[in-house]
């Protein structure tokens, strides 16, 4: 019989995946201040990097403009911070940077940023020396990213993305010093959950939208659960207190 000694330890971090992103555009400041406004314990979100190096939140790597009647991608790499914040997600959302997302933020919830553009350590890496205040942990799928982080600000806490299930978990996160395995939620049993713990590792699952998922993922001991409806996976869990030293 499997045992976790992590089980019913405490309730899972409840993140807000792209902010509340069902009720407001993902990845935008309403999106972010709905989470706030949540109590949430944490947002997750996605980062790019401009052509003059400026980091900015938004899922995919590309911006698609309309030009006469076609439309056009255009990989947010070689636009320019500028270019990038006169564009508008439907009627009037902006891309927001980083930087602002920081200074919304502070120290209301924690950030967990998806790095999702090489070549952008030392600039994730200012900037959390710049916003002490704020409590962010940084993970991708390029493995080499968190890790590249980390070497230049050993503090911030990192993680890994998966979208496998590792038969050996401890061999994906060999020398990467890792805090956190983020692992698709579909893919995720009590033996994974075990085998985590047992390396080392906090387990979060993402994306979870489904309250009796939500349920049995925190059953099995998950560290957190990142979800598109924090303001309905919040409720369906038991409070904090309820399963503590339980």
């Amino acid at each position: 019989m499997l045992t976790n000694a992590n089980l019913h330890a405490r309730r899972p971090l409840i993140i807000a995946h792209r902010g509340a992103s069902r009720a407001f555009r993902e990845n935008t400041i309403p999106a972010f201040q709905r989470a706030l406004d949540l109590g949430v314990d944490g947002i997750e979100l996605d980062v790019h990097a401009t052509r003059d190096g400026v980091l900015v939140v938004h899922h995919d790597p590309a911006l698609t403009f309309r030009r006469g009647e076609s439309i056009e991608a255009v990989p947010i790499a070689s636009l320019t911070a500028a270019q990038v914040a006169e564009c508008r997600l439907g009627d009037d959302d902006h891309i927001p940077t980083l930087r602002e997302v920081f200074a919304l933020v502070g120290a209301q919830a924690e950030l967990f940023v998806e790095v999702k553009a090489s070549n952008t350590e030392a600039a994730v890496a200012a900037l959390l020396d710049e916003f002490t205040g704020v409590r962010a942990a940084v993970h991708a799928f390029d493995h080499r990213i968190p890790v590249g982080l980390r070497a230049l600000r050993p503090a911030t806490p990192i993680g890994l993305l998966s979208a496998s299930y590792p038969l050996d978990i401890r061999g994906v996160l060999a020398s990467s010093e890792a805090k956190a395995f983020w692992q698709h939620a579909e893919l995720i049993d009590e033996t994974l959950v075990v085998a985590a713990h047992e390396a080392g590792v906090e387990l979060i699952a993402w994306t979870v939208n489904s309250a009796p998922h939500a349920r049995q993922l925190a059953a099995w001991g998950v560290d957190g659960i990142c979800t598109d409806v924090p303001e309905v996976i919040s409720t369906v869990l038991p409070p904090a207190e309820a399963t503590r030293g339980a």
